[in-house]
């Protein structure tokens, strides 16, 4: 039996469910059953029970898509800030060039290839150039509820605003839009995600901020 409803908020040491066999990151198991072991929102992914933080840095991740500034591009390597704080690095295989005219400043878009000891690895397969938009940064720990269940919220966010998105799991968000003020309603609905992660009908209230700064029908 389970204890709390999708997205709850919880706090450590809140009983969660019966089944100690469950146990996901943010959780531990006593005599059987599953506790919080830290403060976040709950969800069930694949059968597991897990915790996303509300605050932390980003800890890349392999599959991990990203999205980075190119701080620098040598011969063999381009290495590029995604958090201010980590810098990844996209190396070709020998007798190759990155498939991309990259240059400093560039944005870009890639999954985390490997994570060790020789630092974060970027994967050239999928790797993008986003050629325009807004940057936006929000904590790591909230991505998962900008994306939403299945990409549920950030198809929505396309979809009422009209604008793309690019959205890495470090917690930088490209928007990019038909003009200025659906670019401008998109990041307000980013922002409203940020505030408001784990609070009930938070859908609800993207959805009529979204269609109130496009001058569409709020519900």
């Amino acid at each position: 039996m389970l204890y709390f409803n999708e997205n709850d908020l919880v706090i450590p040491g809140q009983l969660l469910a019966d089944n100690g066999r469950r146990s996901g990151y943010g959780t531990y198991t006593r005599d059987g059953k599953l506790y919080a072991s830290t403060t976040g929102l709950v969800r069930v992914v694949n059968d597991v029970v897990r915790i996303i933080p509300l605050s932390g840095r980003y800890k890349p991740q392999r599959g991990d898509r990203v999205v980075g500034i190119v701080s620098d591009v040598k011969p063999n390597v381009v290495e590029v800030d995604i958090s201010g704080e980590l810098t990844a690095v996209i190396k070709p295989p020998e007798r190759e060039t990155t498939p991309l005219k990259i240059d400093i400043g560039d944005c870009v878009y890639a999954e985390v290839k490997s994570v060790g000891i020789r630092g974060t690895m970027l994967s050239i397969e999928g790797l993008q150039k986003i050629p325009s938009g807004i940057l936006v940064k929000m904590n790591p720990a909230k991505i998962p509820r900008l994306i939403g269940r299945k990409g549920s919220m950030v198809q929505m966010l396309r979809k009422e605003s009209g604008c793309d998105f690019w959205v890495g799991r470090n917690g930088l968000v490209v928007v990019s839009g038909p003009d200025p003020g659906s670019e401008f309603a998109a990041v307000s609905a980013i922002n409203l995600i940020e505030r408001e992660a784990h609070v009930p009908g938070l859908t609800e209230k993207v959805i009529n901020l979204l269609r109130r700064l496009r001058g569409g029908t709020v519900e």
